[in-house]
């Protein structure tokens, strides 16, 4: 069996796993957002050099068997607004608010940032026909607006393909200066045309870009004679060829990856409720995984924007290792504003100011200042001194170390106080709960965290660096197909018509439709929840306006395995070393260091200890175990 690669193009780094056999590789390489391309090559470069001992890109990808591809991009777009102008045709007396679509969605600026212009409204007749004349003339008005791509949105289906019969004619897609168009019906089977306007909207807002950069990947991974084609992960948690990706759907992906490995790993753990915390340097994403599932959002929501794909039940919190923590009004506030990675913490010596957790981790003695990223970079203790004194210590009358505790302790707090609601809005307890600690920041402080929490039980993955990288690898080939759940006589022609389209759509994903699963089922909304429901070949429902027939097919993929836990414990590990990890009374504490590179399956000790890996560091508190398991996952758990 050839390699498996994942690749998660984040907003800073961009990480790379690779699984050689029973062995499981990772790099990071920076971000390059002037050419995504470039980075996705950089850290495949990285990754041979790991495995081959020098850079070897081509031989790396032609001992692959299958690369998946998660980006950040679309999500930055939309944040950035660095989309492309679309001009928006809507029926005639629609046009003051799209059907209810700009009024969602221009408080927050999305809005404005997605369509040129005011939208243009087209008369429909009452048997679905348009005027080709007055189509002609409303596509030339929404060209003036700059506009780059075109959405149509009507009320019905078959509106929409007489438009497209017409433009087809006006404007063959072979002649230059053809107008990219999309037709809202073709991309979603939504009946609530707001949320099905808006999907449109963000679809072509984001594809132009996505389509350069991925297809330049593709390229990338074509030349030097990839086995099979390139796989975009998407964020339903499956894959597929970049061809058959909509650009929407990449949006949230990177987070998505994260959520496959916790299912993975809620599975492997026997964990009926576990709760994925993942630190990075803006924000803390976090979600529950009960009984092996993750809840979905039936209706998703963008900025807001509530659009007609289903999304992860996923909460994302502006607290994290580059999160600004000052005091105001005699209070120490954490978030939601950020230094970013640029200028970044004080301590990174780029021209950054504020006070953050990475500067008081730094001063606490928790980062060592010459190893940071692997010895990447290097930390300016005093430059992160001055700031906590600034923004902290001087405030608030306190002393530099005591300053440093108050802010790593209502870091935690507020950490913990999000996990805790976030489980019980799933009706567990976090006493019984795991908490799943990853992304940089994640297993830095994760016993206060948890102490904060009420959680008893962390499991910090041996990938925790790249665990949204490593989860992706969790992912299969699939695509999902909906449409309103038709009535009853209605329904086996329906499932023949969605059956027929996804064999087709799975043979250009060149593989055996023969060989792929096909599932029915039957989605609707429980307050607010996405509730599936198995759909066997002779069941019959009656059609209801929030029910929804599906169809998942999916081709399975070779994945990355788990080493099962037997639950020894066959010695205390020898600690490399010690750190004094500074007390709010100015004292120093002593704890031993554990390299996390020499820890072996079996090795557990008892907290206060330091546990630190070239892209890992994870403070063990007082009144905390920790064992390493087969699979060298740091498993903790709180002291009776």
């Amino acid at each position: 069996m050839g390699l498996l690669i994942n690749i998660d193009n984040g907003g800073t780094f961009t990480d790379v796993c690779v699984r050689d056999g029973g062995r499981v590789h990772h790099a990071k390489s920076p971000t390059t957002p002037h050419d995504l391309t470039q980075c996705f090559v950089d850290g495949l470069r990285k990754a041979s050099h790991r495995l081959y001992g020098s850079e070897d890109l081509g031989r790396l990808l032609r001992e692959t068997d299958y690369l998946r591809y998660s980006t950040t991009a679309g999500t930055n777009a939309v944040v950035e607004r660095k989309g492309v102008p679309v001009a928006l045709i809507v029926e005639a007396g629609a046009e003051a608010d799209a059907y209810g679509a700009r009024g969602a969605s221009v408080d927050s600026g999305l809005w404005q940032a997605l369509v040129t212009g005011e939208p243009i409204g087209l008369k429909v007749g009452a048997d679905g026909t348009v005027d080709a004349d007055e189509l002609t003339g409303r596509v030339n008005q929404a060209l003036t607006t700059g506009a780059q791509r075109l959405v149509i949105a009507l009320r019905t289906a078959q509106a929409e393909t007489a438009v497209k019969d017409l433009l087809l004619e006006k404007y063959p897609r072979h002649l230059l200066g053809a107008v990219p168009f999309l037709l809202s019906h073709e991309l979603i089977r939504e009946k609530d045309a707001a949320r099905r306007t808006l999907t449109a909207l963000l679809n072509s807002y984001l594809h132009p870009g996505m389509e350069h950069f991925l297809y330049g990947a593709d390229r990338v991974c074509k030349t030097h004679r990839l086995a099979s084609p390139l796989l975009i992960f998407r964020n339903d948690g499956d894959s597929a060829r970049v061809a058959r990706t909509t650009a929407i759907k990449t949006w949230g992906s990177g987070p998505r990856g994260g959520l496959q490995g916790t299912l993975a790993y809620a599975r492997h753990y026997a964990s009926p409720a576990m709760v994925a915390m993942d630190i990075g340097g803006t924000t803390t994403d976090v979600a529950v995984a009960v009984d092996g599932c993750i809840r979905r959002n039936a209706v998703g929501e963008i900025e807001g924007a509530r659009i007609a794909f289903p999304l992860p039940d996923m909460h994302s919190y502006g607290l994290g290792g580059s999160s600004v923590i000052a005091a105001v009004d005699g209070e120490i506030r954490v978030g939601p504003e950020s230094v970013g990675a640029a200028p970044g913490p004080a301590c990174f010596a780029r021209g950054g100011t504020a006070a953050t957790l990475t500067d008081a981790l730094l001063l606490a003695g928790v980062i060592a200042a010459d190893d940071y990223l692997g010895g990447e970079l290097k930390l300016d203790p005093a430059r992160a001194g001055a700031a906590v004194g600034r923004a902290v210590a001087e405030p608030l009358g306190l002393s530099l170390e005591a300053a440093v505790n108050r802010m790593i302790d209502a870091f935690a707090t507020r950490a913990g106080s999000h996990l805790r609601q976030a489980i019980q809005r799933t009706g567990q307890s976090p006493a019984r709960a795991t908490l799943l600690a990853f992304g940089g920041g994640g297993p830095m402080i994760v016993t206060a965290i948890a102490d904060a929490a009420g959680i008893r039980r962390i499991i910090v993955p041996h990938m925790s660096a790249v665990f949204s990288a490593f989860g992706i690898g969790f992912s299969h080939l699939a695509h999902e197909y909906h449409q309103p759940m038709p009535d009853a006589d209605a329904l086996v022609e329906a499932k023949l018509a969605m059956l027929e389209r996804a064999r087709r759509d799975m043979s250009g994903e060149r593989v055996d439709p023969n060989d792929c699963n096909y599932v029915f089922s039957a989605l609707s909304c429980d307050d607010g929840r996405l509730e599936e429901t198995p759909l066997g070949g002779r069941t019959m429902l009656y059609p209801g306006s929030d029910t929804t027939l599906c169809l998942r097919a999916v081709f399975q993929l070779p994945t990355f395995s788990l080493i099962d836990d037997d639950g020894a414990v066959t010695g205390v590990p020898v600690p490399q070393g010690h750190a004094a990890l500074a007390r709010a009374d100015g004292s120093g504490q002593r704890v031993p260091v554990h390299q996390a590179g020499a820890l072996a399956p079996g090795h557990g000790a008892a907290g206060p200890a330091l546990i630190q890996g070239e892209y890992l560091t994870c403070l063990v508190g007082a009144g905390w175990t920790f064992r390493v398991t087969p699979n060298k996952d740091i498993l903790l758990e709180a002291m009776q």
